[in-house]
């Protein structure tokens, strides 16, 4: 099998089919569009890393807890496990946790519970999140209708771009200058989706705007992400390739690579589906956060971008351009 995240068939195939008893009280579990899990009032999710760069650990952190945002949580604790290459020293597990524990301070998180070990089949160090969430808002895919607005917020691709800038830093000087590379790699700042959960607090206690489904934007990117939120809901959509909001030195890097910005890790987005696209993209903006209508919801199959006159259709994910960079592993696009 490919680095990163499983095909959608053998997600299917091996993850959802081999599950045999599920309890009536979980209200939202693991599915294709679905990377959290509601009980009761709690929201959890979990996501995990494998060292090959420094502060890796911080994305399983945001991924665990934007995925409990996109599930309808506002997140509140984690829990942490790491494991380390036999021999390893004491100094790289306090690296992990002291880069962890300032983080969670800055986001009020607290790391409540976890487990170190060192794993003789372990090669690289490895961290795995799980985050705790209280619910504030209930994804209701089924609910969704045509017309509906699909908002996504901040930019595609970048926690990708950002990655490349820094690690790839040497070969990219060789076309742009530092400054830009340091404006790309700055974007790293922008990936997590705290903001973002400050904003449907608000708009969720007044009632203002009724979110149906949300999906954090990361593994596959933009199209990926788009695909699994039109697929839970089993809605179509026409997405104009322009609506999708690109920061021009992500774009920069992405052509020095030669790979599709849309289809990059973009850790920091979130797509929501809602009934007043027009005032939740208000609010963002309000806020400091940037967001954009990309379209409507449909009811079709057809799940297509346009660019002028040519349509791309939309297709369950099959790989992530950021491991086709750092691994070689060729995406079809």
């Amino acid at each position: 099998m490919r680095t990163g995240k499983l095909p959608e068939h053998t997600f299917k195939r091996s993850v959802i089919n081999a599950i045999r008893y599920r309890n009536q009280d979980v209200s939202f579990r693991l599915a294709v569009g679905h990377d959290g899990a509601v009980f009761g009032d709690m929201v959890t999710a979990m996501a995990t890393t494998a060292s090959y760069y420094i502060g890796h650990e911080i994305y399983a952190y945001e991924n665990a807890i934007n995925n409990v945002i996109a599930a309808g949580g506002a997140p509140f604790a984690v829990s942490v496990a790491v494991m380390l290459p036999e021999h390893s020293e004491e100094a790289a597990l306090r690296r992990i946790m002291d880069c962890l524990a300032k983080r969670a301070e800055v986001d009020g998180i607290d790391i409540i519970s976890g487990d170190t070990g060192l794993v003789p089949t372990v090669s690289e160090a490895t961290v795995a999140v799980t985050a705790y969430g209280k619910r504030l808002w209930s994804n209701r895919h089924k609910d969704v209708t045509s017309g509906m607005d699909i908002v996504m917020t901040k930019w595609t691709g970048l926690y990708g771009g950002a990655l490349l800038a820094n690690l790839r830093r040497d070969e990219l000087l060789s076309r742009y200058p530092s400054v830009y590379l340091d404006k790309a790699a700055s974007y790293m700042e922008y990936t997590s989706l705290l903001p973002e959960l400050d904003v449907i607090r608000k708009l969720t206690s007044d009632n203002s705007v009724k979110i149906y489904a949300a999906h954090d934007v990361s593994n596959a990117g933009v199209f990926g992400a788009l695909w699994q939120i039109l697929s839970a809901c089993n809605m179509g959509a026409e997405i104009p390739v322009k609506n999708i909001p690109m920061k021009q030195e992500i774009i920069e890097v992405c052509e020095y690579f030669d790979i599709n910005p849309y289809m990059m890790n973009g850790q920091g987005s979130l797509l929501i589906i809602t009934d007043n696209g027009k005032q939740l993209v208000e609010s963002m903006l309000d806020a400091g956060v940037n967001a954009a209508i990309l379209g409507q919801t449909a009811k079709s199959n057809k799940r297509v971008v346009t660019i002028g006159e040519e349509e791309r259709f939309l297709v369950a994910p099959k790989g992530d351009m950021l491991n086709q960079v750092l691994y070689g592993q060729r995406v079809p696009v």
